[in-house]
């Protein structure tokens, strides 16, 4: 199963992410439906079946130490790489440390040591295509109490990811 250990934004930050610009007329990006945003704090890579239930105590583990703690989306868009629309967050590094301590003996990702950079990705780059100047720089900004950490299994085809949770792990501070 191929795994990522994440946080949703709540309703409101969705609402002002929608507001906040004309997401989906851009022919030169594949974009990212709004049920999928959301802030990856550790990818997993294929974890077997047969630890799914291990990585979920693991992940459980973290929850009574780790506070609640506030995400904050903005104060713009910005370019993730040369073809990435993303958002910045911030207040997740501490929680992301957390939940990359307790997956790293789950995790099969060449890119597990790589920093954690926080941030929302709106859409992708076609191949060929950047991501148009006018979309870089657009105002938003919106913080959101983080209260619970999703494991998620991704599966990837031609229509773009499909997302399932496996797990939620309550921030009980």
């Amino acid at each position: 199963m191929r795994l990522f250990a994440g946080v949703w934004p709540t309703e409101p930050v969705l609402s002002a992410l929608s507001d906040a610009g004309p997401w989906s007329s851009t022919p030169e990006l594949r974009w990212v439906p709004p049920e999928n945003w959301h802030v990856t704090l550790a990818f997993l890579g294929s974890v077997p079946d047969d630890e799914h239930d291990e990585l979920v105590s693991a992940l459980r583990s973290i929850g009574p130490s780790a506070s609640p703690c506030t995400a904050m989306l903005g104060p713009e868009t910005s370019v993730l790489g040369a073809h990435v629309l993303c958002v910045p967050v911030t207040g997740l590094d501490e929680l992301a440390s957390a939940v990359r301590r307790s997956t790293a003996p789950f995790n099969r990702s060449p890119d597990r040591d790589e920093p954690f950079v926080g941030h929302l990705t709106l859409a992708r780059a076609r191949r060929g295509r950047s991501v148009p100047r006018a979309l870089i720089g657009v105002q938003v900004s919106s913080p959101w109490p983080v209260s619970e950490i999703r494991l998620v299994s991704s599966t990837t085809g031609a229509r773009g990811a499909q997302y399932s949770p496996t797990a939620f792990v309550a921030l009980d501070g």
